[in-house]
């Protein structure tokens, strides 16, 4: 596997919102929590982060603010994923200049893509822009990518170093792990394939959850990791407990509004915003979760002074 690729939990954060501007305050103290809690990287202005719904200096903003809080103690890889890929260089180049450590690149947006296009932008972005990229599927945003053009891009090009995957058909991932595991790093984008993607020698998850309900994540990972695997499977089932809840009780609300609102259990006021056209969970949504959430191996620590 390239030296320089990614590993371990990578998260996602929110992008918090007040009176429609990017809350600072609440952003840094954000960044703050999630390192605190042992991420191993963050992602900014994923779709979590609601980076289609940024203007330009809103996300050069938050990488600022998130490079500053970071301070080098883990990685900055921002999303910099765009409808045509003559923007996706411009974020791209920006990032570097900037100071990232990387790049969250996705594959083309609102289109789907054939293999020859994927393969054409991700080769015009690595071939412009000397950093670390990683490669980032996700169905919902355009055409999925083959693992032929994955295995492909791993192999011709030294600043590919990982890949994220959001599709979650169990024979592609399957075989994308097979083909890639020992060149590039592999990420789950979900913690409930998470203990699937270890088990098949991929090597980490980029996820929005880490902030929501870290001792999770990180019990799933420490357990597996020191072979206690039965302890590993009771982490797996209590995150697809939280997953239950998330539907049950959030009904309607956007996915990163999800992870706003949870913020505010753990003790970050910030607003349920997120920007429209999209919804944001309901204080009442918020408060008839709340028992249960709480009910997730919540300890003390898991609270935001």
């Amino acid at each position: 596997m390239k030296p320089d690729s990614f590993k371990g939990i990578l998260c996602l954060p929110v992008t918090p919102f007040k009176n429609d501007e990017v809350d600072e305050p609440n952003m840094r103290r954000v960044i703050e929590a999630i390192i605190a809690d042992g991420c191993d990287g963050l992602i900014p202005t994923g779709a979590t982060g609601e980076f289609t719904h940024l203007l330009h200096p809103e996300r050069l903003k938050i990488w600022d603010i998130t490079l500053d809080v970071a301070n080098s103690k883990v990685p900055v890889m921002p999303g910099t994923g765009a409808v045509t890929t003559k923007e996706s260089i411009q974020f791209t180049k920006e990032a570097l200049d900037m100071g990232c450590d990387g790049v969250m690149l996705s594959h083309p947006l609102m289109q789907q893509a054939t293999d020859d296009e994927t393969y054409r932008h991700f080769n015009m972005v690595a071939s412009k822009v000397d950093i670390p990229i990683i490669l980032y599927n996700n169905p919902y945003l355009g055409r999925t990518m083959s693992p032929a053009v994955i295995e492909r891009l791993a192999d011709e090009f030294s600043n590919v170093v990982s890949y994220k995957e959001d599709d979650f058909f169990s024979l592609r991932y399957n075989e994308i792990i097979r083909r890639v595991r020992n060149k590039i790093s592999i990420f789950t984008g979900s913690p409930s394939a998470y203990l699937a993607f270890l088990t098949q020698g991929a090597h980490g998850a980029l996820i929005a959850e880490f902030q929501a309900f870290p001792h999770l994540i990180l019990g799933l990972k420490k357990n597996f990791e020191q072979g206690n695997h039965e302890k590993a499977l009771y982490y797996h089932e209590k995150i697809v407990e939280m997953f239950s809840i998330i539907d049950k009780y959030f009904v309607g609300a956007s996915f990163w509004g999800r992870y706003k609102a949870i913020w505010k259990l753990r003790g970050i006021d910030m607003e349920y915003d997120v920007r429209e056209p999209y919804t944001a969970v309901k204080p009442e949504q918020l408060e008839n979760a709340r028992e249960a959430f709480l009910g997730l191996d919540v300890t003390d620590k898991w609270y935001v002074n």
